[in-house]
């Protein structure tokens, strides 16, 4: 689960309204070119495909991306047909195809009388595209031919773009005014409004750089009536219905700028007054604070109540704050009310418009130099000239695939090669004539880490660690170590199902792909992790034997030996806290193992066993025959003898 900022920009221009060409896909069904365009057969009277030369056969994989179409084998070679239709205007065609695991050849279309054009097919096992352009707008029937010179090519279906193009309407999506809870249904996307006139406000993002406290408010557009509101991905939010106690509740996820996380008030663990969180439950304070309930007046006024043991229950926004802010209170209609816009049927748009969909790559573990890739589908409407599309920016990682796309839509492929880590944000650009549109391209790429440098990174940071060890688990808490130092693992779960991602890890266990948003919680190095990770069973894990402790070593597994605890479960004025039912006996001497940590700003030691020394102070720990170096190769079971325990800085540096 990833808390991470994301954001995207899309500007709609409008131009004059022109004639537009539309696309028409027509899918085959059988050896003989049998089609069907949606759901609907040709009829091979005004529509559908005249075969030339029946194909071998027609297969249907399980899988519709695998091998699925009228199957051509080099023995059936130039199988083909004829649109019965005469397009006008056909300016570019699209097959989706594949081929075996050698299969080769080639693809010939031609249009009316023109030129025919060769293509050749890369193999390919998985159905994937190849698009023919032409080189002018051409007008007549379309024949196609396969020319298969090795085993088999399976194609799938056509796609003509003209000016007879089946395509439907360009749609728009749209944000109405809710005026009862029962308009709202699981899964919908809604923005949060103010229920004021005037006020031009709506709900934006959790941004901790701008505040980590609250949620601020950035500009809408409202209709003069205030009954719709238009799309702003700044804004929207995600909509889950679930029970809480037998009754209705509501999960509001913030999915499109991070990556699965809960809006909860007063931030739990953060002890911010409305914020997102990786869990929509916390157990030690803030109970259900990631549950909702709403309920809507006919006028669009609505309470939204935190279900959680916050104090500040109520959403509201802040008018007098400076900038103005939403956030929760304690009273209801202390502040400015709220409403909720949800998202409707989409509408037909008559507009020039370009819309394509936020590229986030997401964090890329870092090996060398690391290359990738995302398509996306740019759609568009009543564009008169082809897109130009091209990268903005200053990274540099970022390229297009192509850098002119149909002017009714088209499908992208962006890539990145990054060498070194870091944020990278960079414009995708999008133009045709006066209609032209930006959208974020955005990446983070980290390297996995030691715990040393992890620990020094800043709170809300993303760290991804190198293989640790578990030195004791216990209930949400994983410590672990590697030969660079300790941490904690606060492991809260994936938010949606609760599930602990740590819920079968054993001391000794070997943990690899732990990544997570690190945070120094009151002197406690602590990683709450986005998501699963890897574990080895490995064995037992045993203490470092120390002579002395401080607050910098919070998270560590120690053993102290030729130690006595006294009759207030004190060791030298540090707490002996039997965190783990260990079971702790004053006044003897003994040696114990524990783990160091810090609570509520107090040195602790959470003891995980004792062992009563029957002998002298002078007899050495009786484990001094075991290996001096465990798998990470931290040094283990050394003896050290009078111990002395500090009480020193209480925050980690």
């Amino acid at each position: 689960m990833t808390i991470k900022r994301i954001s995207t920009l899309v500007l709609f221009l409008i131009s004059v309204l022109c004639l537009h060409a539309g696309m028409t896909t027509y899918t085959f069904t059988s050896a003989t070119w049998t089609s069907r365009v949606g759901t609907d057969k040709t009829d091979l009277k005004t529509d559908g495909w005249i075969s030339q030369k029946d194909a071998f056969g027609y297969e249907s994989s399980t899988n519709p991306n695998f091998q699925t179409g009228a199957k051509v084998t080099s023995a059936y070679s130039g199988a083909g047909a004829t649109s019965v239709r005469s397009f006008t205007s056909v300016r570019r065609l699209t097959f989706n195809y594949a081929t075996t695991t050698k299969g080769a050849g080639s693809i010939r279309v031609q249009v009316g009388n023109n030129e025919p054009i060769d293509s050749v097919l890369s193999i390919s096992t998985a159905n994937h595209d190849i698009t023919i352009v032409l080189p002018e707008q051409q007008t007549g029937n379309i024949s196609f031919s396969v020319v298969c010179t090795k085993n088999s090519i399976y194609l799938s279906s056509v796609t003509i773009r003209a000016e007879e193009g089946g395509g439907g309407e360009f749609l728009r999506s749209r944000f109405e005014l809710v005026t009862d809870v029962k308009q709202l249904q699981d899964s919908d996307q809604i923005i949060i409004g103010v229920k004021k006139e005037g006020v031009p406000y709506i709900m934006g993002y959790f941004d901790e750089t701008v505040s980590q406290n609250n949620i601020h408010a950035i500009k809408g557009v409202y209709t003069p009536d205030r009954t719709s509101i238009g799309t702003n991905d700044e804004a929207i939010y995600t909509l889950h219905r679930t029970t809480l106690n037998g009754q209705t509740a509501w999960i509001i996820q913030d999915e499109i700028r991070y990556e699965e996380a809960y809006l909860v008030a007063n931030g739990g663990r953060t002890k911010n007054k409305l914020a997102l969180w990786t869990s929509v439950y916390d157990g030690g304070t803030y109970g259900n604070y990631g549950y909702w309930s709403i309920s809507v007046q006919p006028d669009g006024t609505a309470t939204i109540m935190n279900l959680g043991n916050s104090l500040g229950k109520y959403l509201q926004y802040n008018a007098s704050n400076s900038p103005t802010l939403f956030a929760c209170y304690q009273t209801e209609g202390s502040q400015t009310p709220v409403c909720i816009y949800r998202e409707t049927a989409p509408i037909a748009s008559d507009s020039a418009v370009i819309i394509a969909p936020l590229v986030q790559f997401g964090t890329i573990v870092m090996n060398g130099e690391t290359t990738g890739s995302k398509t996306i589908t740019v759609n568009a409407n009543r564009l008169s000239e082809d897109i130009h599309a091209y990268i903005k920016g200053r990274s540099s990682i970022f390229s297009v695939s192509s850098e002119l796309l149909d002017r009714d839509g088209d499908n992208l492929t962006l890539s990145y090669k990054v060498k070194n880590p870091g944020k990278y944000c960079d414009t995708l650009v999008l133009e045709s004539g006066m209609v032209r549109m930006e959208v974020s391209v955005l990446l983070t790429a980290i390297q996995p880490i030691k715990i040393a440098e992890a620990v020094a990174m800043p709170d809300y940071a993303t760290a991804y660690l190198q293989p640790v060890v578990v030195t004791k688990k216990f209930d949400t808490y994983i410590f672990v170590r590697d030969e660079t130092g300790s941490m904690l693992i606060y492991d809260n779960g994936d938010g949606a199902s609760g599930k602990r991602y740590g819920a079968d890890v054993k001391t000794g266990d070997v943990l690899t792909g732990v990544v997570g948003r690190f945070s120094n919680y009151y002197g406690v190095p602590e990683l709450a992790p986005y998501n699963a990770f890897s574990i080895q069973s490995h064995g037992m894990c045993e203490p470092e034997t120390v002579v002395t402790i401080d607050s910098a070593d919070v998270c560590r597994y120690v053993r102290l030996t030729q130690v006595t605890i006294d009759e207030n479960n004190r060791l030298n004025g540090v707490s002996c806290v039997d965190k783990f039912n260990a079971g702790i006996t004053p006044d003897r001497v003994c040696t114990l193992d524990a783990i160091v940590m810090i609570s509520w700003d107090e040195l602790q030691l959470w003891v995980v066993r004792q062992k009563y020394e029957e002998t002298s102070l002078e007899q050495t720990n009786a484990t001094d025959d075991a290996p001096a170096y465990n798998l990470l190769g931290i040094p283990i079971n050394q003896t050290y003898r009078g111990v002395v325990i500090s009480n020193g800085k209480k925050h980690l540096q």
